[in-house]
């Protein structure tokens, strides 16, 4: 089970809809698979910016026919809405979509109810939270840091504001706790938006990004049922490591909840840029 913490999710897009796990191919039932952390409170998925709904495609995407967008489309997904529909969002939000998704609870219920048996086993965090939101570099560092001891992997978006070095200065992407992604393009080079590390703003000197993927002129669904191409940022190379987490522990068990093991098997086989 992969999440994705984002704009919202267009459950019932074509290539996304057979994958809910709300979702048993008769009905539906939200409970447990959804919150919506904004002032809006939807309680059904939803996505008014689109953001998600593309990034969720990327680890899960697939209509069955010649639409084969996703890394995992095995696997099945579920969402949490931390930003509005201008793609704002805030730490409170950010914080309420962590705390859910380490233990889920019904659609108008509350953390008192969460059940850690039904968190997914990846979260896509396509997003970070700046100063003009209201974060510090530490605002985000202990959710982050439970998030990663809870046996969730942590897959956050380096940012776009390379390609100078010292550029990766947001959270969650600068913690030591977060598999930090950086972008590729189709010649299997950094892309050149791709923020660099280190990270200064905690005076660590931190190496990031951990890893990169691609993440340049990206194909994925949009709200509705169509698609589009061309989409470009760090934001898009993160649901493939976050989608690959879902093939890797498939494939060998044995790692299921073992971050520091898993991390260390992506960037032991990553090819050096």
């Amino acid at each position: 089970v992969v999440a994705d913490a984002d704009t919202g999710v267009d459950w019932d897009h074509p290539s996304l809809k057979p994958h809910y796990r709300g979702w048993d191919g008769a009905n539906v039932n939200h409970d447990y698979n959804w919150l919506d952390a904004t002032s809006a409170h939807s309680p059904t998925p939803v996505d008014g910016h689109g953001h998600g709904t593309f990034t969720t495609s990327q680890m899960v995407g697939d209509d069955g026919g010649a639409n084969q967008i996703g890394v995992a489309p095995g696997a099945e997904w579920i969402g949490c809405r931390n930003m509005d529909n201008g793609g704002n969002g805030s730490p409170s939000t950010y914080i309420t979509c962590f705390e859910f998704l380490i233990a889920p609870y019904p659609v108008n219920g509350n953390p008192g109810q969460g059940d850690p048996d039904l968190s997914p086993d990846s979260i896509n965090n396509s997003w970070g939270c700046p100063a003009s939101e209201g974060c510090s570099w530490d605002t985000l560092q202990a959710i982050v840091e439970a998030v990663r001891a809870a046996g969730i992997f942590p897959a956050m978006a380096a940012g776009n504001s390379g390609s100078a070095c010292k550029t990766v200065v947001d959270p969650p992407a600068i913690y030591d706790a977060s598999v930090s992604v950086g972008a590729t393009n189709s010649a299997d080079k950094i892309a050149s938006f791709s923020s660099r590390g280190p990270v200064t703003v905690d005076g660590s000197r931190r190496l990031k990004p951990d890893i990169s993927a691609p993440g340049e002129n990206i194909r994925g669904a949009v709200p509705g049922t169509g698609y589009q191409s061309g989409w470009s940022g760090t934001s898009m190379a993160t649901p493939h490591l976050a989608g690959a987490v879902a093939l890797l522990w498939q494939a060998k068990p044995s790692l299921i909840g073992n971050i520091d093991a898993s991390e260390a098997a992506f960037t032991a086989t990553a090819k050096p840029r």
